[in-house]
């Protein structure tokens, strides 16, 4: 016999069936064996689709406003705190006429500590800003009248100061002015100071270009109510920021 046999030992003809056609069962993505998900098994005629690109959103101009109004607020905070500054602790001051040259020029910016703020008591050998009288015997150069001077203090209350020939002498002892004066004028000038006790509040003021200078030698101590502050430093010379400070 020469026919073909099936498993059960009888052929395809002699069962009587037609002959069996194997199919091919194409599955859908979803439908894969989930052990092969990491794998690329695109059936035959599964085409991906592209993915969708998001319109792309147009940018935005940044806002500004947060940041202005913080330069804004910081500019206002500024401009008050030199406004406090100068109403209440500190304030410039245009030096008016030569009587503190050298270390001090005309027209010269200092900043001046108003008196309420120093540290410590007015000492000998500060530059203070004084109230003069009313009526002064003596002329200031750079003002049209009886403006605020800057001097220098020599002497202090319940002090006695004179001076013999080019000598100033504080309580019998020579003032030690370590070279603050003009040496062009000397450390007397032209006038000399006569023998002068201080009371409790008085001060000795004198400028240091003493060939110049209106100060206490023409009307006297002053009190120290009349004393504005002590200057610390010169800010501007020449119209320009220049930066020195002053001795105190």
């Amino acid at each position: 016999m020469s026919a073909t046999s099936t498993e059960n030992g009888s052929s395809p003809a002699e069962n009587g069936d037609a002959p069996v056609r194997r199919t091919t069962v194409v599955r859908s993505p979803q439908e894969l064996d989930y052990r092969l998900r990491g794998l690329i098994l695109d059936p035959e005629g599964y085409l991906p689709t592209a993915p969708v690109q998001p319109e792309r959103q147009r940018r935005r101009p940044r806002r500004l406003g947060p940041l202005a109004a913080k330069v804004a607020a910081f500019v206002i905070a500024a401009a008050l705190a030199g406004w406090l500054l100068q109403a209440f602790v500190a304030q410039p001051f245009v030096v008016p006429g030569s009587a503190m040259a050298p270390i001090i020029q005309s027209g010269d910016r200092i900043l001046v500590v108003k008196a309420g703020f120093l540290e410590s008591p007015v000492h000998s050998g500060q530059i203070v800003v004084v109230r003069p009288p009313r009526f002064l015997p003596c002329t200031v150069r750079g003002t049209a009248g009886a403006g605020d001077l800057v001097l220098r203090v020599v002497a202090v209350p319940g002090q006695t100061i004179w001076s013999i020939g080019q000598t100033i002498f504080v309580d019998g002892r020579t003032l030690q002015e370590k070279g603050w004066y003009s040496p062009r004028s000397g450390p007397v000038g032209s006038k000399a100071i006569a023998s002068t006790p201080l009371g409790a509040d008085q001060y000795f003021v004198l400028g240091d270009n003493r060939s110049s200078a209106c100060d206490s030698r023409a009307f006297g101590p002053v009190s120290g109510a009349s004393i504005v502050g002590q200057a610390i430093a010169v800010v501007a010379h020449n119209h320009h920021v220049y930066l020195q400070k002053l001795p105190s």
